[in-house]
């Protein structure tokens, strides 16, 4: 028979009593590769087995002393031995040994007289089971071991992730709190005060009777402070106000740095808005002492601006807003610098947001030159013919269309800017007058006539701008007149005659305004170097009216009269303005006044309109020289 190089050897023990069993069995196995160890009983068995050489036992049955089935019973109660496979040989062929043997544990079973393939066979069996066995085992311990390793690392990446985990949310509740504290004072900053007084509003909308105060500081010169300061010092002196702020606070009250040197207060559960002024109140008494930084005193007030929160609010911006507007008008005040907010507040800040937007808008328009000169044509009574246009100025406004002076006149006024819309009203008026007088042949002597202002005739660029105008425009002095009220130029009358005078020297004519109004007219005349007075169209009104007042109506005309009699004997001509109707004309003219003006005579005219105006009145007078002939 051949031997299979490819069989597995084993350590084999045999027991059995007749030597020679032993020695067929011994010698087969060998052949194989075997290690075969024989003994003659099943005590020895036992002590061999139990040794831990054996690997694979063949047992007889039928021995002295103690048979194959009690050595395999011990063998199997044996943890040691329990698990080496046992081939009971024997003569015994009948089925009952068979069974027993089987279930004494035994694993499979040779009959004598040996076969020698079926030995090989069953052993090489037994053998390559066991192998089998063993591998799976060792396979198991192998994959245990790979499990337990991956176990192990599953923990470990487990315990990684946990730690990184812990990291994150040590840096995240860092980068929290952080979020929530103001870096230079140490104290909370605009996000945790904004974190108090939204939780505040929840809870006031869930209860009527649960108010709070939001409180705003503001610092008040902080910023000379700190040029004079310098940074490091500015933020000691930040920390050294908060820290006094913070000693003034009840348990019910917190302190956070806003911005700048702006800081807030959150005081909860209040009964009335005397509660949050009281404490306003005590830090501004506090503020009120020195503060000591780096050896140096320095004093600080505060602004104050308190807003009582309640459940009207439903969002912290419109709160945070309020106590802002309180805080910025306790600014404006003198002594005790803090305010409650009032709905009322608003209304000024609309005032003032729309005086803002007047003062960008008047600015804009300057700069695009958005006001226009309407004309007001003054004619000769005598002849109906233009002597001169009255420039008076329209704002067209690109949004809200053409804007009357009397919309923005006093806005200008206030913001100092009536300079250059009357610079522009001045230059525009000239070069519209230079444009009639080289297109109208006739109209070689008209004049321009502007309203000036006090600010506007004392302006030390005035004389300057006049000299560049003429030169620019090349028209004669005598050709531009300036209407001043007597109001104005008893302001100030010596700098105001010195100016006069100077515009005299380069012919510009001046002409008193709404003469007859005032307290001083006649000083007016007698002081100052006019050319003309225009008599103040309510003087006019009190005449040839559809239901006149006779009595008044001969005052008005008495007046009248001497007005244009004394303004002859100073050698001054007169203008009437407010002409409306036909009755009016002929008294002017009956009473020998100069010109006139008013819608008898014409409406405001656009500069295309005045053009066709003196156009026609060149038509007009061509017509009235032809009927003459």
């Amino acid at each position: 028979m051949n031997t299979s190089r490819t069989e597995l050897q084993a350590n084999i023990l045999i027991v059995d009593d007749t030597p020679d069993n032993l020695d067929l069995l011994s010698s087969i196995l060998r052949k194989r590769g075997h290690q075969v160890y024989c003994v003659d009983s099943g005590v020895a068995g036992l002590e061999i087995a139990r040794s831990g050489w054996a690997e694979l036992i063949l047992l007889d049955i039928q021995m002295p002393e103690m048979d194959g089935y009690q050595v395999c019973q011990q063998l199997k109660l044996d943890p040691s031995t329990a698990q080496i496979p046992i081939i009971f040989i024997s003569a015994l062929d009948d089925l009952e040994n068979k069974k027993k043997a089987f279930k004494t544990g035994g694993v499979d079973y040779i009959s004598k007289p040996f076969a020698i393939n079926e030995v090989v066979i069953r052993v090489a069996n037994q053998i390559t089971i066991q192998a089998s066995k063993n591998h799976i085992i060792e396979l198991n311990e192998q994959l245990e071991q790979k499990i337990q390793q991956r176990t192990a690392e599953l923990e470990h990446r487990n315990q990684q992730l946990k730690d990184e985990i812990n990291r994150r949310q040590q840096a995240q509740d860092r980068l929290l709190e952080l979020s929530l504290k103001d870096p230079v004072t140490g104290f909370g900053n605009r996000n945790y005060l904004l974190g108090q007084v939204k939780k505040a509003l929840n809870q006031a909308a869930q209860q009527n009777d649960y108010f709070f105060a939001l409180i705003l500081f503001q610092c008040d010169r902080f910023k000379s402070l700190k040029r004079t300061l310098g940074h490091l010092d500015s933020n000691r002196l930040l920390t050294t106000i908060a820290q006094r702020i913070d000693g003034c606070l009840p348990e019910s009250a917190s302190l956070s740095r806003l911005e700048g040197e702006e800081f807030g207060i959150f005081l909860e559960r209040i009964r009335d808005i005397d509660e949050a002024i009281a404490l306003a109140q005590k830090i501004q008494q506090q503020m009120s002492l020195p503060l000591l930084v780096r050896q140096r005193q320095v004093s600080v007030n505060l602004n104050v601006g308190i807003a009582l929160g309640n459940r009207d609010y439903t969002e912290p911006d419109r709160l945070f807003n309020d106590a802002d507007l309180a805080m910025q008008q306790a600014g404006e005040l003198q002594g005790d610098r803090y305010q409650v907010f009032q709905p009322a507040m608003y209304i000024q800040l609309q005032e003032e947001t729309e005086s803002v937007n007047r003062e960008i808008a008047l600015k804009q328009a300057i700069k695009r030159q958005e006001f226009v000169n309407y004309y007001l044509p003054i004619v000769s009574l005598s002849t109906r013919c233009p002597v001169e246009m009255e420039a008076l100025v329209r704002w067209h406004h690109p949004q809200e269309g053409v804007i009357l002076p009397q919309d923005f006149i006093d806005s200008a006024e206030k913001l100092g800017l009536m300079n250059a819309i009357g610079n522009l009203v001045l230059r525009q008026g000239c070069f519209h007058l230079k444009h009639w007088q080289d297109n109208f042949p006739k109209e070689r002597d008209l004049g321009i006539c502007i309203n000036f202002s006090l600010k506007q005739l004392l302006h030390p660029s005035l004389i300057a701008k006049i000299d560049t105008i003429l030169r620019k425009t090349k028209i004669a002095g005598q050709h531009i007149k300036l209407d001043l009220t007597e109001t104005a130029i008893l302001e100030q009358p010596q700098a105001t005659l010195k100016v006069m005078q100077q515009l005299k020297k380069r012919h510009v004519k001046l002409c008193l305004d709404n003469f007859g109004i005032g307290h001083s007219s006649l000083t007016c005349l007698h002081r100052f170097p006019f050319d003309e007075i225009k008599i103040a169209r309510s003087l006019l009104a009190h005449v040839g009216q559809a239901r006149p007042d006779l009595q008044q109506e001969a005052a008005a005309t008495l007046l009248l009269s001497q007005i244009v009699t004394i303004a002859h004997q100073l050698k001054m001509s007169v203008t009437a303005t407010g002409i409306e109707n036909n009755y009016q004309l002929n008294l002017l003219k009956k009473l020998g006044c100069d010109r006139g003006q008013g819608y008898l005579i014409s409406k405001l005219l656009n500069c295309d309109a005045a053009n066709n105006f003196l156009l026609q009145a060149k038509d007009n007078l061509s017509s009235t020289a032809k009927r003459s002939v």
